[in-house]
C-alpha cells in the first residue's frame, strides 16, 4: 500500500504546476476548511492513539512545515509556505493535522503595511505574556525583490483566534526564516537567515525587546563546510537558512538547513551553544556532520522545526523532502515528514536519514485517540 501511495503523490507532483518563482512560494490550499470536526470533550477514561502511518503527512507540496503542540488545547497547530497568505491547521492527531485538519486563514498580503505575495516560513511561538506571535517574511514591494521579517500577534490564548500585524521586528534588512528562542529568564532572541552580497546568506541572532521587535542582530554562522556548499550554492550564492532552536539535557542547539531547498543535497546541520552572549558568533560552534541527509528516496529533507509529544516524553522533527531526485535543481513540491528525534547519552539529537515511506511510524507518545 505505501509504495502505491508514493507512486500516486509521485504521480500528483507531476501534474502539479508550481507558480513560484522563488525557493519558498507556493499557492496552493483554499481560504477555509473544516474536513474534520473537533474531537468531542471528554470526562471518561482517556484512550490514547495507537494508529501507525506512513510519511509523508501531506498529499501536496507543503514547504518550510511547522507544527506545534498546545497542551493548553490539546490541539496540534502547522503553518507551512502558502504564498500570499498564512494559514493554520489543526488536529488532535499529529499525522493528520495537515491532511485532514480544520484550517483557518489569519492574513492575506494585500501591501498593507508594505506585505506583499511570497509569505515564507511562517513559525507559531507563544510568547513570555501567554499570547501566540506568527514570524515570517515577505516582499516589500509589489514585484519580486528583497524581503523583510514581520511579526502578527494573537488577540487571546486561543491560536485559532483572532490576530493583529504587529510590525517588522528587525531593522532594514534583507532577510527570512526568522524563529524565536525563550530563555529561561524570559529573555528572548530572534534568529534569521539574512542576505549579505559576499558571503549569501548567513545566519544571524538579536536579542529582542519584546516579542515583535529586536535590536540590531550579529552574525554567527555562515556556510563553510564541504556539504554546506555543494554547486551552484557557493560564493555569494551559498544558504544558510531555516534555523530552529532545540535544547536537550541542558544543552542549546541552533538546527540549520543549507544549500538550495530544491537540490538534492539540502541538509540539516547543527549549531551548538557554548555559553556567553548568544549573540556572539564566539559562542556558537559548528559540529562537522550534517544531522540528516537524503536517503530512503527523500530527497533534499530540510527546512526542519521541532514539537514535542503531548506527554512531552518525546522530541519530534518536522522537515520537507521531494518524493523524486532533482539534479536539475529546478521548482519541484515538498511534502512534510515527521518522525521522532533520538538522543545520544550526552543529549545530542540523532537522525541520520529520512524514514522511508515502507515505514510504519508509531504516534507521538500521549495522543488522545
Amino acid at each position: 500500500m505505501s509504495k502505491l501511495f508514493k507512486a500516486g503523490l509521485i504521480l500528483l507532483a507531476l501534474l502539479i504546476t508550481l507558480s513560484a518563482v522563488s525557493c519558498n512560494s507556493s499557492e496552493n490550499g483554499t481560504e477555509t476548511s473544516s474536513d474534520t470536526e473537533a474531537l468531542p470533550e471528554t470526562t471518561a477514561k482517556l484512550e490514547y492513539n495507537t494508529t501507525q502511518f506512513n510519511n509523508p503527512i501531506s498529499y501536496s507540496d507543503a514547504p518550510d512545515p511547522f507544527i506545534t503542540y498546545d497542551p493548553d488545547t490539546g490541539y496540534y497547530y502547522a503553518l507551512h509556505t502558502q504564498g500570499d497568505r498564512i494559514e493554520i491547521y489543526r488536529h488532535k492527531h499529529a499525522a493528520e493535522v495537515i491532511i485532514e485538519g480544520e484550517t483557518k486563514v489569519i492574513y492575506r498580503a494585500t501591501g498593507e503595511n508594505a506585505v506583499w505575495g511570497d509569505i515564507w516560513a511562517p513559525e507559531m511561538h507563544k510568547g513570555p505574556d501567554g499570547l501566540w506571535y506568527i514570524y515570517t517574511s515577505s516582499r516589500i514591494t509589489k514585484d519580486p525583490g528583497e524581503k523583510r521579517i514581520f511579526v502578527l500577534g494573537s488577540l487571546t490564548a486561543d491560536p485559532f483566534g483572532e490576530w493583529e500585524y504587529k510590525g517588522k521586528p528587525a531593522y532594514d534588512i534583507f532577510s527570512i526564516d526568522p524563529t524565536v528562542y525563550t530563555a529561561p529568564d524570559g529573555t528572548q532572541y530572534m534568529c534569521y537567515s539574512r542576505v549579505d552580497p559576499q558571503k549569501g546568506q548567513v545566519l544571524d541572532i538579536a536579542k529582542m525587546m519584546n516579542p515583535y521587535t529586536c535590536y540590531n542582530g550579529k552574525t554567527i554562522a555562515k556556510a563553510e563546510l564541504e556539504w554546506e556548499l555543494v554547486e551552484p550554492y557557493v560564493g555569494s550564492k551559498a544558504i544558510l537558512e531555516g534555523p530552529f532552536f532545540l535544547e536537550s539535557n541542558g544543552r542549546l542547539f541552533i538546527i540549520y538547513s543549507a544549500n538550495g531547498c530544491w537540490s538534492n543535497h539540502y541538509a540539516l546541520g547543527v549549531l551548538e551553544y557554548t555559553g556567553g552572549d548568544l549573540c556572539s558568533a564566539k559562542s556558537w560552534k559548528k559540529h562537522p556532520e550534517p544531522l540528516l541527509t537524503y536517503g530512503n528516496d527523500v530527497y533534499g529533507p530540510g527546512h526542519a522545526s521541532f514539537f514535542k509529544s503531548p506527554d512531552g516524553s518525546e522530541v519530534w522533527c518536522v522537515y520537507h523532502g521531494m518524493l523524486l531526485s532533482n539534479d536539475t535543481v529546478t521548482p519541484a513540491a515538498r511534502y512534510c515528514h515527521i518522525q521522532k528525534v533520538e538522543f545520544d547519552e550526552t543529549g545530542y539529537p540523532i537522525l541520520g536519514k529520512p524514514i522511508g515511506y515502507d515505514a510504519f511510524i508509531d504516534p507521538p507518545s500521549g495522543e488522545i485517540k
